[in-house]
């Protein structure tokens, strides 16, 4: 990741100083090395946001580890039938 974050710097150096020395071609290349720095920018954010959501689902897994499980919830109760219903069919809301 240092790797990157420097080369990237080096890479927004070189396209000042050929910005800077002007030409066609030069300034080519230069806009060129400018793009590849803020590609390798984007992709360092997205490394980072990444590996900070990876070490959060962790940490909730390991809480999740820790703690102790549930009781569990009674079985739910069947509510009040519709006075129209026949028997043997659900209670269906019109829209």
């Amino acid at each position: 990741m240092t790797l990157a974050l420097v080369a990237s710097l080096v890479l927004v150096v070189a396209g000042a100083a050929l910005l800077v020395m002007g030409g066609t071609v030069v300034t080519a290349v230069a806009v060129a090395l400018l793009g590849v720095a803020a590609v390798i920018w984007v992709s360092l954010a997205f490394f980072a946001v990444g590996r900070s959501e990876d070490r959060e689902r962790a940490a909730a897994a390991a809480a999740r580890a820790e703690a102790p499980e549930p009781e569990p919830e009674p079985p739910a109760r069947a509510g009040p039938k519709h006075s129209d219903a026949r028997p043997g069919q659900a209670f269906r809301r019109r829209p």
